[in-house]
């Protein structure tokens, strides 16, 4: 959770002259049902993510500055800015996720499971898959897939779709396959949406950063 709080500020906290006090993301953390932090939590949860490659930590004076690497620990984090080609493809969460406070409300399997749905939805309305294939396709196991479809579905985030479909070997010549999508901000159009406005902010960014700089009105 600490990660994705991380990934969420970057685009103004890169740009911070000063590290963020250890209070502030305590405070951002900490919400009624969650998890308790302290300091001392928050330390060790950096330590963590130090040693899993997904961070880096530079000492400023007294404080510490936390700079993301990329999710599969091999590079720098770079902000995807609605960059849409095979090496930078990624998936948006709503500001919902954090203003709502769903972070504290959701179970490791929940969190887990919004994850993997919002991923395998990120080109598409909806994704299918039992909770058998999801040990196989994403190494979770079915009872924990299981548990977090259901809290979604408790939490009115995650539709299930059921689909009969014809199967020869199957003793009734049918299975059922049930496909899954994420409902309201969380859904598939309105990811896109933002998707779509952070590649045209980056655009007009970009646009502006090339521009020539200009003395009294005058180009050089």
């Amino acid at each position: 959770m600490l990660y994705l709080l991380l990934l969420t500020c970057w685009p103004w906290l890169a740009e911070r002259r000063q590290p963020l006090q250890a209070d502030v993301w305590i405070r951002a953390l900490t919400a009624p049902g969650g998890l308790t932090w302290s300091a001392s939590t928050l330390s060790r949860a950096w330590a963590d993510l130090a040693d899993l490659g997904l961070v880096t930590k530079e000492r400023e004076h007294r404080l510490v500055r936390i700079v993301p690497r990329r999710e599969d620990g091999q590079a720098q984090y770079e902000i995807p800015g609605g960059r849409r080609d095979r090496w930078n493809t990624y998936f948006a969460l709503p500001d919902q996720f954090w203003l709502d406070e769903l972070f504290a409300k959701l179970s490791l399997p929940g969190l887990v499971m919004l994850l993997l749905v919002a991923k395998e939805t990120n080109a598409k309305p909806e994704v299918w898959f039992t909770y058998e294939s999801a040990e196989e396709w994403y190494g979770i196991k079915p009872k924990s897939a299981q548990n977090g479809l259901k809290q979604l579905e408790r939490l009115g985030i995650v539709h299930r779709r059921r689909q009969v479909v014809k199967a020869p070997l199957s003793p009734t010549g049918a299975t059922v396959r049930m496909w899954y999508s994420l409902t309201g901000p969380y859904g598939h159009d309105s990811r896109a949406a933002l998707q779509q406005r952070a590649m045209k902010e980056r655009r007009r960014r970009l646009k502006r950063e090339s521009a020539p700089v200009t003395i009294d009105g005058v180009k050089p």
